[in-house]
């Protein structure tokens, strides 16, 4: 099954395209990476607030009793949050095609990249805001009709559930295609030159005729980025104590210089915020990268029109991968090797010219690899000819 033999084809992909390591090219993707990858951790949030008993909990206050000045800081607050999650989104949205382009061509420029891709990813954004508009409807419908329209949860917990439930399927459901957006449709917008509807119309007939694949390709990659997550979360927390000892070390000296020292304390622990941040999107590349090449792969195992790596396809699963498709050893390269492998797969020349003997004498027209296994030839005293130059 395709979308179990490209698990281990998107690690030979991946290592191909980072390696040998490029400082320029990783701190390039890393800069993608933080749009289309975030910080990878997977941490819950943490509740915060009073959880102890209800009596000695801070008292409910009525919309009426908050400062007009509160209220109005509160709407200012979400509405850059706002705004600013929705820059995030559309860079977002443009570098997923920067990164499809990074890893078809191997070749990462950002900046080039993104001015080529803009229209595209203006696209994508807007699909992305329509999916989460209609999420939020469609979810949250039912459970604000429980919560206001029923007066509450008073005698209603079931009908709460049963809201909820179809809010965590409503839910799953988006999660699923904007994956399969970003991973499938995204490529056959770039490929073909499609808007996003026309895309998921082209994929689409691909995801009908090879839905195990896909189904198949959902449970191994929700399997896989968990457990990714578990590792990352573990290197991250062992790197980031590594990389913040000298600068917390660092930081306390200068502490201990009065004002002045504070000052560069200070300074010396943004850098080192910088630096971890710096560290996890790092950590973080080849993580998007082999997820992408899976997707990739997987998308031209099942469509070859939608194939948008064909040399990476090739170099990985050819001599490039140290295997053939069909799993054989690899393919020697050189005429002597491939002699020695199979004396029909060269001719005689190449051989001889790969081994450095095409200047030898060759007046006697014999073969060599007839000969070698032939009596030697002897003069007419009986002793072994000299005169061929051969020493056989």
């Amino acid at each position: 099954m395709d979308a179990v033999d490209d698990l281990g084809d998107s690690i030979d992909a991946t290592r191909n395209f980072l390696t040998p390591i490029r400082a320029r090219l990783w701190l390039r993707l890393a800069i993608v990476a933080l749009f289309i990858g975030g910080f990878g951790m997977g941490f819950p949030s943490i509740p915060t607030g009073d959880i102890g008993p209800a009596e000695e909990q801070a008292p409910d206050v009525s919309p009426e009793e908050i400062p007009e000045d509160v209220l109005a800081a509160v709407a200012v607050a979400l509405g850059v949050l706002a705004l600013l999650w929705l820059i995030f989104a559309f860079i977002s949205a443009v570098m997923e095609f920067v990164f499809i382009e990074s890893l078809r061509s191997t070749d990462v420029r950002v900046r080039r990249h993104a001015n080529e891709n803009v229209g595209r990813g203006t696209r994508l954004f807007a699909f992305r805001v329509f999916v989460l508009l209609t999420t939020l409807f469609v979810a949250g419908t039912p459970v604000a009709a429980v919560l206001f329209g029923l007066g509450g949860l008073e005698g209603t917990s079931g009908t709460f559930v049963a809201a909820a439930l179809f809010a965590v399927v409503v839910y799953a459901v988006s999660a699923v295609v904007n994956r399969f957006t970003s991973e499938f449709v995204a490529p056959v917008m770039l490929l073909e030159d499609r808007g996003i509807v026309g895309a998921w119309r082209r994929f689409w007939s691909t995801l009908g005729s090879n839905w195990t694949e896909y189904a198949v390709y959902l449970v191994l990659v929700w399997i896989i980025r968990a457990a990714v997550g578990i590792a990352v979360g573990i290197l991250v927390l062992i790197g980031g104590i590594v990389v913040a000892i000298p600068f917390a070390l660092l930081a306390f000296a200068f502490t201990l210089l009065g004002e002045i020292g504070a000052v560069f304390a200070a300074v010396v622990v943004f850098v080192g915020v910088v630096a971890f941040v710096l560290f996890v999107l790092l950590v973080q590349v080849p993580v998007v990268s082999y997820f992408k090449y899976y997707a990739l792969l997987l998308l031209g195992d099942t469509d070859a029109e939608l194939d948008l790596i064909p040399d990476q396809r090739a170099a990985i699963r050819t001599d490039g991968g140290g295997a053939t498709s069909d799993g054989d050893p690899e393919e020697p390269t050189r005429p002597a090797d491939r002699w020695e492998r199979d004396e029909d797969a060269v001719s005689e020349e190449d051989w001889r010219a790969d081994y450095g003997w095409a200047d030898e004498d060759e007046a006697d027209g014999r073969d060599d690899r007839e000969g070698r296994g032939e009596e030697e030839e002897r003069g007419e005293d009986g002793e072994r000819d000299e005169d061929d130059g051969r020493g056989w």
